[in-house]
């Protein structure tokens, strides 16, 4: 499967190395199609030893509370994916932890349940075994079967939501860890501090744009000029800064459809024409030929595949 993807196994050695989003995604779906497991996301959450979530597992499952520990593990997301964002909405009955990309998009739903899962797990090491939030939301469209997410959630699962989250009683987030490391905790933050700031800043001008062109893109790629003027700056300006990034105006737009145009293919509800019309081309030819520059495959092939 990492040959598949395009990954050296020498990165599994390497705990700071990173791979793109679309590899993980991918690598998902190669991983279910592996197994033969339509709940894998599920039973990886359930099975994967604490060590393996490094410092997020250890500095959550070490925090005083319920609180701390969602309030940590949204911290410290970036650490785990550069542009993702998890937050924690906190309101006077009810307290929602949720996901999503950048562009507030939802991942599918291997890795979708595989962080529902996991903050399930994690707030029932922190609030004891008999913790369970009050309802589960997932993007994706309801399964065939649902015996699973029942078991592991223990609560009733909305699908089609518009985000992943789980919500619980706002009066939970003082739940006490029994089980605290107070002096674990300090040390791992003060690490986990210091590798934030090694991080690229979360508003970078390259994921402002992105999260800017992806909701312009049906019908076709609004200009540089429209873009610079959206975010108050110059046509100039816009240029530069995505240059000091390591990036073109161009290389964003061509992530962006790559990525939106996979997802679509993988949904499997959409036409070729729709999707290429979605990612604002102006015909499916042109769709065809820029996919086949992406991957080296048609988008039909990729579909099929």
């Amino acid at each position: 499967m990492l040959h598949e993807v395009g990954v050296s196994r020498n990165v599994l050695e390497q705990p700071e190395e990173r791979v793109s989003h679309m590899t993980m995604m991918r690598l998902w779906r190669l991983a279910e199609r592996s197994a033969g497991d339509a709940d894998l996301g599920l039973h990886v959450a359930e099975s994967a030893p604490l060590e393996s979530f490094e410092i997020h597992g250890y500095a959550v499952t070490g925090s005083a509370t319920l609180g701390e520990a969602f309030a940590r593990a949204c911290r410290y997301q970036r650490l785990i994916h550069a542009t993702t964002r998890l937050v924690l909405d906190v309101g006077d009955a009810e307290a929602a932890l949720a996901h999503g990309l950048a562009d507030g998009s939802p991942v599918p739903r291997q890795p979708g349940e595989f962080l529902v899962a996991t903050w399930i797990r994690f707030g029932r090491m922190v609030a004891g075994t008999g913790w369970s939030p009050t309802r589960v939301d997932l993007a994706h469209p309801r399964p065939r079967s649902i015996a699973e997410h029942e078991r592991v959630f223990g609560c009733p699962v909305r699908f089609s939501a518009a985000r992943n989250a789980i919500h619980f009683p706002s009066q939970d987030l003082d739940l006490p860890n029994r089980r605290a490391d107070p002096s674990l905790v300090a040390l791992l933050d003060r690490y986990a501090t210091s590798l934030l700031a090694r991080e690229p800043a979360d508003d970078s001008t390259a994921e402002r744009l992105r999260a800017w062109l992806l909701d312009r893109l049906a019908g076709g790629v609004p200009s540089a000029e429209e873009a610079a003027r959206a975010m108050a700056r110059s046509v100039r300006s816009l240029h530069r800064d995505l240059r000091s990034e390591g990036t073109t105006w161009r290389a964003v737009l061509d992530r962006l459809r790559h990525e939106r145009a996979v997802e679509l293919l993988d949904d499997g509800r959409a036409s070729l024409a729709e999707i290429a019309f979605l990612l604002g081309f102006s015909e499916v030819r042109s769709f065809h030929r820029a996919f086949r520059r992406w991957t080296g495959a048609t988008p039909g092939a990729f579909r099929n595949g």
